[in-house]
Formats: structure tokens, sequence, C-alpha cells
């Protein structure tokens, strides 16, 4: 899939982002303002914790709030695991690479790894296993992210091979000097009832209508 497709679809995702707060989160699936084949898409720009599902999700907000910033962002690409405990295996850490439309797992966290049935650390986020549909979506989120520097969560379908129906991630930029390098994401499988791999659901995730660390 060419950069310049790519693009266009990030484009799109920031304007869809910034359109007013009824239309982005409960106005109806967001695939169809954004043209991609993928099921039940919703995203929300600067999400507050009650739109967050488990505890977990918002812990790990709130840590990355803690954090010193720069122009809005984090100084920092590393994280401390001992911050992030109950979170771990639901982490990845997402680079910024130089080349526009790419991005690497450095951090691939086990319970994603085991529930999607492949480890992605080191790797390509070209390279995962699913539709182009998603993989595009994927990269162009990213790309979205570099240029808006704010928390990105998005909801979407997992594809029927995974054993559970929705994949709910928070996507935190983290940089240096100011500039978005790496992305601190969370990633959490949850079913339809609202259930985790063994997590505690302290609140549902907000209805929507259908037609919806270590300093360097």
């Amino acid at each position: 899939m060419g950069v310049e497709s790519v693009q266009a679809l990030a484009d799109r995702i920031v304007r869809h982002l910034k359109a007013p707060r009824s239309a982005v989160w409960s106005g109806g699936d967001a695939a169809f303002a954004l043209h991609v084949d993928i099921e039940d898409l919703r995203l929300k720009l600067d999400p507050e914790e009650d739109d967050l599902p488990t505890e977990m999700i918002r812990q790990v907000l709130r840590h990355w709030r803690s954090l010193p910033m720069v122009n809005g962002i984090p100084d920092r690409i590393k994280v401390a695991p001992e911050d992030l405990r109950p979170a771990l295996g639901y982490l990845m850490l997402v680079d910024v690479l130089a080349d526009p439309g790419d991005f690497r797992y450095a951090l691939y966290g086990t319970k994603i790894a085991e529930v999607s049935g492949f480890d992605m650390t080191g790797k390509s986020v070209w390279e995962v296993a699913t539709t182009s549909a998603i993989q595009r979506f994927f990269v162009a989120c990213y790309e979205a992210a570099v240029t808006l520097r704010r928390p990105l969560y998005t909801v979407h379908q997992a594809p029927p091979s995974i054993t559970v129906s929705h994949w709910h991630r928070l996507i935190l930029p983290l940089g240096r000097d100011g500039e978005v390098r790496r992305f601190l994401v969370c990633n959490v499988p949850m079913h339809d009832d609202g259930s985790g791999d063994g997590l505690m659901v302290t609140s549902p995730p907000t209805p929507v209508a259908k037609p919806p660390a270590e300093h360097d």
C-alpha cells in the first residue's frame, strides 16, 4: 500500500477526530466516515477515564499524564516496568521510523501475542498478520497520532480467527525534545459481554449506536 494512500487516510482520521465530539464518538461506526473495511470501528481523541472500559487502561492513561511534558508530550521514550506492572502483558511500544508510513514494534506484550497468535516484537506494523485494511488503518492511526500529538483511543472488531470480539487500543505519544518518537500503546482484547482476558471490568465502554518509565 502506497505511502500516499496511507497519508490520505491519516488526514481523514485527523479531520474526523477534530469534528464535534458527538460526531466522533456517539454518532455511529467510524468506518463509514473513514471509508475503511473494518467492522464496528470507533475512535476518540483525548479520551477521559470514563470512556475506557477497564481500570488497567485508565491506570496507563493516568501514568502517561503524570510524566514530565515538553510541548505537550512526555519527554521520554522509555517506560519503567514497575510503574505499569498490571498492564505489562497488554503494552506495546511502537517506534516512529525515519521512512514515512512505517512503524516498528519495539515491544509486543505477551498477552497480546497469546490472543493474536503471533509476536510482532522487532517487526514492522505492515507485517501484522491481518487484513490489508486493518494494516493500513493501524499505520494511518499512528501517522495521525504523530500529527495530533494527543492520546487516541480506538475500538475495532477482531477478525473471526481471534477468540475475542474487539480490540481496545489506547495510543499515547512519547518523545524527545518535543518530537514524537514512540507510542506507548495499551491494547486490550475484550468479549461482546464486556469481559476481558482475566480483566476486571469496572465500567462498560460508552454505548455507541450503530447505523458506534524510566527517564532517558
